[in-house]
């Protein structure tokens, strides 16, 4: 192996390390591939390492999530969902069914990330009107998600992506084979039957059964509010004990959610703390109670008080995938100031954290119990750290434009499918049809496109431009089909697969796309097989990813809400790769010969 060859190597291990500890930033992993590739010398140059923002792949991409954002804005998807859902009386096995069946169909045309954020606050809501909880949904929602986005080409990115690797071949002249809309639809039509009736009869079994953390606050049925307070001087709360709030004084029937001094944090239980001048308290209460309670404080701030208990509420936020708060500490994330509310608990791996929540760095999977008022629900919505999960009903959408934005999304299918014009340009027009006829804004469009992905797929095509331009994929199928090709071509195509799958669960679906997809062609001309079966391997090996709720941006979504933990997406999840995997080692030779 050349020193060339050890260098890529060396660069593509180091991009999983990161990406697997979380510790930077997807988009500077991206960006740092690009820098590395052309730094080493008479490998690529510049122009070539950056040549991956401008592959037709990625602007089809970046299009889409704006496609798909105007058409799940208008309500169209999310309040058919609602009435659907809401009239199976609370079975969990019809809603089980329901959810996955239009979750599925859903994204074999919508970007499946958009058809999870569209769903979450859906199902939350149902979870709060009857007595199943999101942990027995949520997984089953982002499955059905990916088995949906294999059935077509627009479903998910690694589809156009993989188009893109093969068209580039093409016209090099390095394969004859491309992807079509439905090329995939036949056999991911049964990858997505398999895996629901697993789901169904034996994965329902193994999800836990956590209530949400909002229903756990007592904040869906109970008329309940939390407001902020100052203690002034005398204050007839100086030196009453923090626990015994609410039944000393006139504000009957508060409870103290926290009290900070000092820009400390104590939490329940409080012991023998003693309420001091200066103490800012978080109280939780009835109205009538807590207006009494801000009497008795006698704060001398000039603040105008935000919080208005006749008004507020709790909801919960997830971390988005794209999150710019992941890594920061709880107590540093200025919700408040940029928001208007504020963090009332953090939920982690299905348990509460209540001891100095405001120093513990956020991380994926974890969800936020904040209280503020209608202005701070408008606020969090428009951001693209957080995600706002509340009943649909207090969703904000363009009903009006439901319509509309269903005509452009047939419109550019219709485009994909006839081939009127190449698939970024109708990608292009149905995003700018989307923000022209108003089903969204210019400012939610650019918002819609999740560029740190973008930005991570530049720096894998980079990489795998190096990995063509030295010959190490041609190094790597010659090592294949040495050691394997003795074996039979079933045994190139198994191995192809399952190396697929497990690259898949440790790294990203986008990023082994890219990568594989040369590879594949160059192990299809060594063992002298048709490379048709060896790229769906590639295809389908990529989307199965459900043991591993990093890997995959849906599942990143509902880990949080779902209250799960890591170990709960290995239980359900890895059987089901090992189920799919199965299925395709015999389902894809039926449809592509080896």
């Amino acid at each position: 192996m050349e020193l060339t060859h050890v260098y890529i190597l060396t660069i593509a291990i180091a991009a999983i390390v990161l990406l697997a500890l979380d510790k930077v930033p997807m988009s500077m992993v991206g960006i740092g591939m690009i820098i590395a590739m052309a730094a080493w010398p008479n490998l690529i140059d510049g122009r070539t390492a950056i040549q991956g923002f401008a592959n037709p792949a990625v602007i089809t991409v970046a299009a889409l999530f704006i496609v798909g954002e105007g058409f799940l804005r208008t309500g169209a998807a999310s309040m058919l969902a609602d009435k659907i859902l809401h009239r199976t009386g609370g079975n969990e096995l019809t809603l089980l069914l329901l959810i996955m069946v239009m979750a599925a169909v859903l994204s074999a045309f919508v970007n499946n990330t958009l058809v999870v954020v569209t769903f979450l606050p859906v199902i939350t809501s149902i979870c709060r009107d009857t007595k199943v909880n999101p942990s027995k949904l949520l997984i089953p929602l982002s499955y059905a998600s990916i088995l949906g986005g294999m059935c077509t080409l627009v479903g998910t990115s690694t589809n156009i992506l993989v188009k893109g690797v093969l068209d580039e071949a093409k016209a090099n002249g390095e394969t004859e084979f491309t992807l079509t809309m439905f090329e995939m639809a036949p056999a991911g039509a049964i990858f997505a039957g398999c895996g629901m009736l697993y789901l169904a009869v034996f994965g329902r079994h193994l999800l836990p059964n956590t209530p949400s953390l909002a229903t756990q606050a007592g904040a869906a049925n109970i008329r309940e509010f939390v407001t902020e307070v100052t203690v002034g001087a005398g204050s007839p709360l100086v030196d009453v004990p923090v626990q015994d709030i609410g039944q000393v004084t006139e504000s009957e029937g508060t409870r103290p959610v926290m009290l900070v001094r000092h820009e400390r944090l104590h939490m329940p239980p409080f012991g023998n703390l003693k309420v001091k001048e200066g103490d800012a308290l978080m109280i939780r209460g009835g109205v009538q109670g807590l207006t009494a309670l801000k009497r008795e404080s006698k704060s001398d701030s000039t603040e105008v008080d935000h919080y208005d208990p006749r008004t507020m509420t709790f909801f919960e936020l997830a971390l988005t995938p794209a999150s710019g708060k992941v890594g920061k500490k709880v107590g540093s994330l200025r919700i408040k100031d940029e928001h208007g509310a504020a963090v009332a608990g953090v939920l982690r791996g299905g348990k509460h954290l209540r001891e100095r929540y405001a120093d513990l760095h956020l991380g994926h999977g974890d969800v936020l119990l904040a209280f503020g008022d209608d202005r701070s629900k408008s606020s969090i919505r428009r951001s693209n750290d957080f995600h706002l999960i509340e009943g649909i009903n207090n969703s904000i959408y363009n009903t009006h434009k439901a319509t509309l934005s269903f005509a452009i999304l047939a419109a550019v299918v219709a485009m994909f499918i006839t081939g009127i014009v190449d698939i970024p340009i109708a990608a292009l027009s149905g995003a700018l049809a989307m923000v022209l006829s108003g089903c969204l804004s210019s400012k939610q469009a650019h918002h819609a496109v999740n560029w740190a992905v973008l930005a991570f797929i530049a720096g894998a095509l980079a990489l795998s431009a190096a990995a063509n331009a030295s010959e190490f994929n041609t190094l790597i199928a010659t090592t294949v089909n040495d050691s394997l090709g003795p074996s039979g071509p079933m045994v190139i195509f198994g191995g192809l697969l399952l190396t697929t799958i497990i690259l898949t669960e440790i790294l990203t679906n986008n990023a082994v796309a890219i990568i594989l997809t040369p590879v594949a062609l160059a192990i299809g001309h060594a063992a002298n097989i048709d490379e048709r079966p060896l790229i769906m391997a590639v295809v389908f090996g990529a989307s199965c990813c459900f043991a591993n709720p990093l890997g995959y941006q849906t599942n990143l979504l509902v880990f949080g809400p779902g209250g799960y933990r890591f170990k709960d997406f290995v239980k359900v999840g890895l059987p089901m790769d090992l189920l799919l995997g199965t299925v395709a080692f015999f389902v894809i030779p039926r449809f592509w010969p080896l």
